[in-house]
């Protein structure tokens, strides 16, 4: 410690009549040695031939004042080299006289006051280091501000700011003695013991033997940390050996508090550094009120995986019961096997009781070099009612542009299963299982597949299962490529397309089924502003007749009973840019269809054609405001968009009409206008406004956090490291719903569609406009946004309103507030039919804030406190 006084002990044993320590001292560098080893290290180099070699302790008063070398004891080992000055062994020739003041021949303790500011543990000279070195030495390092030395006794104490060291443990106190005969360190006052696995505090004192490496603190207080919490510790604590204390009537808790909420009390507690807790008896105090008692508790420490048992959980209630009909039960006690890095498993056993036993098992693996991972899961149960579940998850990247992937789930019994299940969310939910490998081609990416899905609940009883499932998406190709500043009409045709096609068969318990072949294709080509699609799609549907026996052949039958449908159209556009970001795109669709089925005697008849003409448009109206306060300018930006369609009658023939099932009916003229309204308050900080990092990843949409992991916003985070979250679904699905109706596109349209403009590039201007720019961080803030969804007017009506829309939903945000989000919804009618009328009234209104530093006014521009 600086401006303190530092020494060094080594004690070992050493024959008999010969005393195994020697206190040296030197004032001009403040340092104590205590020597302990009965002879130096040979050196002929550096010692004279007649010095001895054997360390002795002479008398006290042998050692005359002014000596060149003071030695304290029976005698002194003096080399000829001369002790250069900083050396931290006292020991050298006549020419050290100067530097070397002797001690005094008194028995009495001196008190050596500490001198200049020094750094801790002055710089070792060559015979220090040699003295370290040898084997079979044990050292001990202190200092302090302040030592007083008693030489008779062998005892050092420090006082001021004290501290020892030895070996990997380090003593800081108020006070430390340390009696060197007795191998005995006492410290008083603000005590700190850390080491190896080793971290006390006291207000107390200490008593450490150093021989037989043990010790107690009063009033001791130390930590561990578990699964994220830190838990304290506090009581008399022993310690012994390297690591391991015991602590008598001691408390632990994770409450950090001054007094800690709850704790547990326990009359034995042992802790094993990095290793285990292990307390007996426990009582749980609340508000230092006893609520609970075990007979004890163990909990594993260790922070590496490695294979042991599995603490069982149970309640309360399952060991004290309130009546003989209570249920009981205990879970998850068990075995964990931890074979290598790469691959773990554990068993388990779940009881319930009068009710049934489960037996689980589980088996996880991954390979980084074989790009493979996955687990298997199995659990039988027994008792009144059997079921076996078993799931198995693989996903392997073959190559590159291979993949393949299993998921499969199996119940025996999903009646039990659902009885034995405690959660309602399951109970209402698929079982479901696929299988797919997927190849990425240059021209397409190929995905095959099959999958089953079982359901639950109310759907109990009903199977799908799809097989095969074809889905082929071709890349964009680029014809006659050419850069953009001398292209041609007929330049950069981009043209893609996609192919897919499935069957599905849909079987019910104790009634028939459905088979369903959908197949499917799209292509588009754009030549510059222009372009044109098309689409077709086949749908055949089948009844599956319910078959008492399994394994019965229902093909005669399906077919007989099977009705098809072949939709096709065409649709072309163009895009006419007008004024500043006003465009307009005129389009033109055909859609047509063809029937088939019994009725048809298997020909396909072709339906009425449907034409649609239409037009969209959409601009942008700005309005500006002054500034104010931080703030340069505000602009109000609403965002219009028009979509007009337009579509002839339909009149389909009376025969084609008496067709069951025919797709076609009478449809009357459309003439609709679909209106989407947005708007956006934004402002532009002024220049001499400094953001912080937070505000700066808030105004450019992304996290901080992403920034400092290197990973995009929302990127996958790596599966847990326990087979708990591998087993946690047990091969459960939520079941597929279907997508909202309407325009989700429209409704839910961001501020960067709604208009809102990129930062131009940064950096000179080097005059290449293919030379790369540098992105400037966005300083334009989105005060308020409102984003509306279509309002839809149809004209063809008559007799009523040509406003169709009956909810007009709204939803509301902005960059001051980046948690906040609001969603309102009005009803626009009261009363239905020609009856309705126009009366809008708020229907709901939902939303959710978070709300930190960063997000408010204040941490946008750079005003918050930084945390989150």
């Amino acid at each position: 410690m600086l401006g303190g006084l530092g020494a060094t002990e080594t004690a070992r044993a050493a024959p008999a009549g010969v005393r195994p320590l020697e206190f040296t001292a030197r004032a001009d560098t403040d340092t104590v040695v205590v020597a302990g080893r009965d002879t130096l290290p040979q050196d002929s180099a550096s010692r004279d031939s007649t010095a001895p070699d054997t360390l002795d302790i002479p008398e006290p008063d042998s050692a005359a004042a002014g000596d060149a070398a003071a030695a304290v004891g029976d005698s002194a080992a003096v080399g000829d080299s001369a002790a250069a000055a900083g050396d931290s062994v006292a020991v050298g020739d006549s020419s050290a006289a100067a530097a070397v003041p002797a001690l005094p021949d008194s028995a009495a303790a001196d008190t050596l006051d500490a001198g200049p500011a020094d750094p801790p543990f002055p710089q070792q000279d060559d015979i220090f280091g040699q003295l370290l070195g040898e084997p079979g030495y044990q050292v001990i390092r202190y200092q302090g501000r302040g030592v007083e030395l008693d030489v008779d006794r062998q005892r050092v104490q420090l006082n001021r700011e004290a501290q020892v060291m030895y070996e990997q443990s380090t003593i800081d106190a108020d006070t430390i003695t340390y009696e060197a005969g007795l191998q005995f360190v006492r410290g008083c006052g603000n005590i700190s013991l850390t080491g190896e696995g080793e971290n006390v505090i006291s207000d107390e004192c200490l008593n450490y033997d150093v021989s037989a490496t043990r010790g107690t603190v009063v009033d001791a207080r130390t930590s561990f940390a578990q699964q994220g919490a830190d838990w304290f510790i506090r009581g008399l604590m022993t310690m012994r050996g390297s690591g391991t204390a015991f602590v008598e009537t001691g408390n632990f808790t994770s409450c950090d508090a001054d007094e800690p909420h709850y704790y547990f009390r326990a009359g034995q507690i042992k802790v094993v550094s990095n290793d285990i807790v292990v307390a007996w008896p426990v009582t749980l105090y609340i508000q230092n009120v006893p609520v609970a008692w075990l007979p004890f508790f163990a909990q594993d420490i260790r922070e590496e995986r490695r294979s042991g048992f599995l603490p069982p959980r149970f309640g309360f209630n399952d060991v004290v019961a309130s009546s003989t009909n209570a249920r009981r039960s205990i879970t998850d006690f068990g075995y964990y096997f931890a074979f290598n890095d790469f691959m773990d498993a554990q068993a388990t056993a779940d009881w319930f009781s009068g009710r049934f036993t489960r037996l689980n098992g589980a088996l996880r693996y991954r390979s980084i070099k074989k790009f493979f991972r996955g687990n298997v899961i199995a659990s039988y149960s027994f008792g009144n009612e059997k079921t076996l579940q078993f799931q198995m998850r693989h996903n392997h990247e073959l190559t590159p542009v291979t993949d393949i992937r299993v998921n499969a789930n199996f119940v025996s019994n999903t009646t039990v299963f659902e009885r034995q299940t405690f959660d309602p969310t399951v109970q209402t939910q698929r079982i479901a299982s696929d299988v797919g490998i997927q190849h990425r081609f240059p021209f397409a990416s190929v995905n095959l597949s099959g999958s089953r899905r079982q359901d639950l609940g109310a759907q109990k009883g009903r199977t799908d299962l799809t097989l095969p499932k074809l889905q082929m998406t071709f890349s964009p190709l680029t014809l006659f490529r050419a850069p953009r500043n001398r292209s041609g009409p007929f330049n950069n045709i981009v043209v893609n397309g996609a192919f897919s096609a499935s069957r599905l068969d849909r079987t019910q318990d104790e009634s028939d089924g459905k088979r369903t072949e959908v197949a499917s294709a799209n292509s588009a080509i754009r030549i510059g502003s222009f372009g044109i699609s098309g689409r077709t799609s086949f749908n055949r549907n089948a009844v599956l007749p319910f078959q008492p026996m399994p394994g019965a052949d229902t093909t005669a039958a399906a077919a007989s009973g099977s009705v098809s449908k072949l939709d096709y159209g065409a649709q072309a556009e163009y895009q006419i840019d007008l004024i500043g970001s006003t465009t307009l795109r005129p389009t033109l669709t055909v859609d047509a269809s063809r029937f088939q089925s019994d009725d048809t005697n298997r020909e396909f008849i072709a339906a009425p054609a449907r034409l649609r003409l239409g037009a969209a448009v959409s601009t942008d109206i700005y309005g500006f405001f002054p500034g104010v306060g931080p703030f340069e300018r505000i602009r109000h930006k609403i965002s219009p968009r028009f979509h007009y369609d337009y579509s002839p009658a339909v009149e389909a023939s009376d025969s084609l009409l008496s067709i069951p099932g025919f797709p076609v009916s009478n449809s009357k003229e459309e003439n609709r206008l679909r209106l989407t309204l947005n708007q956006t308050f934004e402002a532009k900080l002024r220049e001499e406004v400094e953001l912080d990092p937070e505000a700066e990843a808030l105004l450019e949409g992304r996290s901080l956090e992403a920034d400092s992991t290197g990973q995009e916003p929302g990127a996958a985070t790596s599966e847990a490291d326990s087979l708990a979250a591998a087993g946690d679904s047990a091969g459960v699905q939520t079941a597929d719903t279907d997508p909202a109706e309407g325009d989700p596109a429209e409704a839910t349209r961001g501020l960067t569609d709604a208009g809102q403009e990129a930062a131009p590039g940064a950096g000179p201007d080097t005059g290449d406009p293919d030379a790369p720019r540098r992105a400037q961080p966005r300083r334009n803030v989105v005060l308020l946004g409102i984003n509306s969804s279509p309002l839809t007017f149809d004209w063809s009506r008559e007799n009523e309103s040509p406003l169709t829309t009956d909810r007009w939903s709204h939803r509301i945000n902005s960059d001051l507030l980046r948690g906040l989000s609001l969603n309102m919804s009005l009803d626009l009618f009261d009363g239905t039919g020609q009856e309705r009328m126009f009366a809008p009234i708020l229907s709901s209104l939902t939303g959710s804030f978070t709300f930190s530093s960063a997000s408010g006014l204040g941490g946008l521009l750079g005003l918050g406190g930084g945390g989150g």
